[in-house]
């Protein structure tokens, strides 16, 4: 009975992690938290126009998964090396980068969702093979 419990536990501990907010989010996906809900153009360009000018004065220090594909994170990457390329925020470039920032998001939560189903998978088929054999 105490080895169900604890598989039990097991299970509900992975279902949780499944669904829950990845921990290791770096600073482009936590600005997608943030300014998904922005509610005019002018909002998304002032929310870019204060990071992009932050990192440019050195007052943030943002952390940027490596190999992240979005505009953003490519501008933050190049800025630890000394140089930032000027980026014009007119036209469609905040919306396209606000998007890439978010499909960027939404690529590593389904790599981190399969990753966490395949081991709940080989856990529950590894159970269910020893009970079977059992």
């Amino acid at each position: 009975m105490e080895k169900i419990k604890c598989d039990t536990e097991a299970v509900d501990s992975s279902i949780k992690s499944i669904f829950s907010e990845r921990g290791d989010l770096d600073f482009a996906e936590q600005l997608w938290c943030k300014m998904k809900c922005v509610s005019s153009y002018q909002e998304l360009i002032a929310c870019f126009t204060l990071v992009l000018e932050s990192r440019e004065c050195g007052e943030i220090q943002p952390w940027i998964h490596h190999g992240s594909g979005s505009l953003l994170s490519k501008l933050i990457q190049q800025s630890y090396h000394g140089k930032m390329e000027a980026v014009s925020l007119t036209g469609i470039t905040p919306v396209q980068m606000l998007l890439e920032i978010g499909l960027d998001k939404m690529k590593k939560d389904y790599v981190s969702f399969f990753i966490v189903s395949s081991r709940i998978y080989g856990y529950c088929s590894s159970q269910a093979g020893m009970a079977f054999h059992s």
